[in-house]
């Protein structure tokens, strides 16, 4: 089982495993609705885009308005009770045999949404902090040694996670750059990708992926409340990527 894991992730990009029971699941949604209150309605129903996600939100802005809200947990008193969920075993044990032993957190997040948003960000791979300039098609080859796995594991079903399996590893193609428009961080909105598909999750599963991957985040409108861990981790057998 190890060795197909392993194998499926770097063929395909990213794997889907079984993560939380449900008394856990149960337990997590409790812990957020303290931290998010699932009764806030906007101020105003208007769709709003959702804020840069480097920068993150304020948790008691939460609900103010109609969009996605992005929570960097690591820098955020009073989010403590929550923080468990990132040192899960099945999580970690996944992860280090992906990549290598001696975990460290990149990343330790919150992706929430109340019924009824609407959600799109632009299809990119996890380059942003790169000047564009400085990006080079080595960084997709498949002999490069990626050190970091990115996760989502969602609290309820979803779908909101969209991906071109096996973009991992490679540059993008002619068909690829052209719904990029000539840029290497996002693509416009509104551009189809070819080959693309969402990643369809039940609650207490996680999907293990390349950030490497064209992605992006899409739903037409949230049919109940978004409550998603995002993390990311990195072996500090190995240096950076």
């Amino acid at each position: 089982m190890k060795n197909n894991l392993k194998a499926k992730f770097l063929k395909e990009g990213y794997i889907i495993i079984d993560v939380l029971t449900e008394s856990e699941i149960n337990n997590f949604r409790d812990i957020m609705d303290k931290l998010l209150n699932p009764d806030l309605t906007p101020k105003s129903s208007l769709p709003k885009s959702s804020s840069f996600q480097h920068l993150g939100d304020n948790l008691e802005d939460f609900g103010q308005e109609a969009r996605q809200y992005y929570f960097h947990l690591l820098t955020k008193p009073g989010t403590e009770p929550i923080h468990h969920a990132f040192h899960h075993p099945t999580i970690l044990k996944t992860v280090e045999e992906l990549i290598g032993p001696n975990l460290i957190i990149n990343n330790a997040s919150i992706l929430a949404a109340n019924k009824g948003t609407s959600y799109s960000l632009g299809w990119h791979r996890d380059v942003i902090q790169i000047p564009q300039n400085q990006i080079e098609d080595r960084l997709f080859s498949a002999s490069r040694f990626h050190n970091s796995v990115q996760i989502n594991l969602p609290l309820v079903e979803e779908n909101s996670l969209w991906i071109v399996p096996r973009s991992h590893n490679r540059p993008n193609t002619t068909e690829e750059n052209i719904a990029f428009s000539g840029s290497k961080h996002y693509a416009p909105l509104d551009v189809e990708m070819p080959g693309a598909m969402p990643v369809v999750l039940k609650a207490g599963q996680a999907v293990l992926y390349n950030n490497n991957l064209i992605h992006r985040g899409y739903t037409e409108k949230m049919k109940v409340h978004r409550r998603t861990l995002h993390m990311e981790y990195h072996s500090a057998a190995f240096p950076p990527t």
